[in-house]
């Protein structure tokens, strides 16, 4: 009788498949994840008479110092949005990062899973 190490290498790979199926899965979700987070963010107002990053007309201040009732406010508003752009943009970019890189582990997964074939079969028929 023979003792084959082949079944212990054979679980092995299928945990080692399992687990990159899961990491590529969790890295889109994670992404799509923090692309809604920045758009939850950035449609969120700076000021009481102000825009968003996302949607930034003030045109309640701009109207405010057109009367004369206040002085700068609208600048002070375009300011206010410039500086809370900045997170926003940036949540966005990771978040389109994060489920470009998924995407990508998975095209590679599945072209390493195109190129060997027959070491997955043969483990699971031993």
């Amino acid at each position: 009788m023979e003792v084959r190490d082949s079944l212990g290498d054979a679980t092995k790979d299928i945990d080692q498949e399992l687990s990159q199926r899961r990491g590529w899965i969790l890295t889109v979700a994670v992404g799509f994840a923090l692309h809604i987070l920045s758009f939850v963010v950035g449609l969120k107002s700076v000021g009481p008479l102000c825009g968003s990053p996302l949607l930034p007309h003030s045109s309640a201040a701009e109207m405010a110092d057109l009367q004369m009732r206040t002085t700068g406010l609208a600048a002070e508003c375009y300011r206010n949005i410039d500086s809370a752009a900045v997170p926003v943009w940036i949540l966005m970019a990771v978040g389109i990062g994060l489920v470009l890189t998924g995407v990508a582990v998975r095209i590679v997964g599945i072209r390493r899973a195109v190129n060997r074939p027959g070491k997955l079969a043969a483990a699971l028929q031993d």
